[in-house]
């Protein structure tokens, strides 16, 4: 039988490395668990959190191309603002963009690295969840998005796990 700490500690390891998974081979090994199993649950974990976020993103895009212009224009029809034509919803007329720096860092990536920088410093860098999203927003329609994805998290697991063995 499994102990119900064991439990915990694993989906714990699992959570940690779909969300923030440059942390999650140190604490694997900080909860006392050998290379091997550290490997398996970083690779897991990266990998449900890929497939989770690439889906959950497709999902949000879809349903804010639908849903957003009738939602956009019936709050502006509460507060009396006049509502927006087709085009000016289509091109965001008239909405100053705000940048920070995380969105110039993403834009640099982007504008640098393009979809093989993003796929790359996903796990490590981004996040799981902000480059899954960023891929999607950007790449949607290049073929293999999501085995790209996953490739990357697995070479990241191996080296993660195995530089925090040697270390």
């Amino acid at each position: 039988m499994i102990s119900e700490g064991i439990l915990l500690k694993q989906l714990g390891i699992l959570l940690i490395s779909s969300v923030k998974f440059l942390i999650a081979a140190p604490a694997s090994y900080l909860f006392g668990y050998s290379y091997l199993h550290t490997l398996i649950n970083t690779t897991s974990g990266g990998l449900l959190g890929v497939l989770f976020f690439f889906f959950l993103s497709r999902t949000i895009f879809r349903l804010y191309r639908r849903i957003a212009p009738a939602v956009s224009n019936n709050f502006r029809k509460m507060i009396g603002l006049p509502v927006l034509s087709d085009d000016e919803i289509k091109y965001n007329r008239g909405r100053k963009r705000i940048f920070t720096r995380k969105n110039r860092l993403i834009i640099k990536i982007r504008r640098t690295y393009g979809l093989p920088g993003i796929i790359i410093l996903t796990p490590v860098l981004l996040s799981i969840p902000i480059g899954t999203f960023l891929a999607i927003k950007y790449y949607s329609s290049r073929k293999n998005l999501l085995a790209w994805l996953s490739l990357s998290v697995i070479a990241w697991a191996v080296v993660l796990t195995t530089v925090v063995e040697l270390f």
